[in-house]
């Protein structure tokens, strides 16, 4: 059974296995994010490029996301869950950049490890019921947590990185423009005044990530959208209504980005999203249209 929730850039996912011999569940390939893995409950498998790790009881496997990577109950096991925690490792102060070699490694991270576990599993079980703004702020909380069990377990003493304050500072923004998502007026220069830095200054820490800041703003705003429109609280919501609602002031402009992103307009993107699920609910074969961005279980 898989969870998959999004907390704003934060992706949770909670896989449980029930029976022994599960097939592993993929998690596919996504450069530019990074991947803790741990186990509340038995041992867990995690598979790489044709490496393993075995995450057990207090232990956080780091994997960069490069390639995809297999997770699966140890032989013999016959329950065990795994809790994944995806994330932009431009958000992470301790995290290499792609051009590092590969990371895949697992640590002993009693206390933290736990305790970032315990919060992914609360924050994903909330998080349906709140809105965007609240979600983000979860996402903020398990970065943060997630920055302290990297630099305690995963970082040797004096390799912290130097740019940790540029990292927690892009961190708190883009926190910042998930919380104001529908404010149509939010713009590069209204999140550079927020926080009291140049426009140039936020220009230079997007471009570190690959990315700008008015293409960051549309990209949440999409992935937002996406959310709400395959969300069944809010089917009766019109299409229009979920564009406004994410700063789309003209449905024009809305369907028009929109199909350029995911290929159809929004809502002939609802329409297949539910016409899948009750395909699904009624017990029929089903090709999953990949999602993190909705909560979801999957049986």
């Amino acid at each position: 059974m898989l969870q998959t929730t999004e907390l704003g850039s934060v992706t949770a996912h909670r896989i449980t296995f029930r029976t022994a011999g599960s097939a592993p569940h993929v998690l596919e390939s996504d450069p530019g994010r990074h991947a803790l893995v741990l186990s509340s409950l038995g041992e867990i498998k995690v598979a790489r490029a044709g490496r393993e790790l075995i995450v057990r009881d207090a232990a956080v496997a780091l994997c960069d996301t490069r390639l995809p990577l297999g997770i699966s109950p140890t032989p013999g096991n016959r329950t065990a869950e795994a809790v994944v925690m995806v994330f932009p490792g431009s958000a992470m102060p301790t995290v290499p950049p792609d051009v590092c070699a590969p990371q895949h490694k697992v640590r002993d991270a009693a206390g933290s490890g736990p305790l970032l576990r315990s919060f992914l599993v609360e924050a994903a079980g909330r998080a349906t019921g709140l809105g965007a703004p609240e979600v983000a702020r979860f996402g903020d909380a398990a970065l943060h947590l997630a920055a302290a069990v990297l630099e305690r377990h995963f970082v040797d003493a004096g390799e912290v990185c130097p740019r940790t304050q540029q990292y927690e500072l892009i961190t708190r923004i883009r926190g910042f423009i998930d919380r104001n998502l529908g404010d149509c007026g939010l713009t590069p220069s209204l999140v550079a005044s927020a926080h009291h830095i140049s426009i140039r200054y936020l220009q230079r820490l997007f471009k570190t990530a690959g990315s700008t800041p008015s293409d960051w703003i549309r990209q949440r705003r999409l992935e937002n959208s996406r959310r709400e429109l395959c969300d069944a609280r809010l089917r009766s919501v019109s299409v229009r209504e979920i564009g406004l609602r994410n700063g789309f002031t003209q449905p024009s402009d809305f369907s028009r980005v929109f199909r350029a992103k995911y290929g159809v307009p929004p809502g002939r993107f609802r329409d297949d999203w539910f016409r899948r699920d009750a395909i699904g609910q009624s017990g029929g074969r089903v090709t999953a249209m990949t999602d993190p961005a909705v909560v979801r279980k999957i049986k």
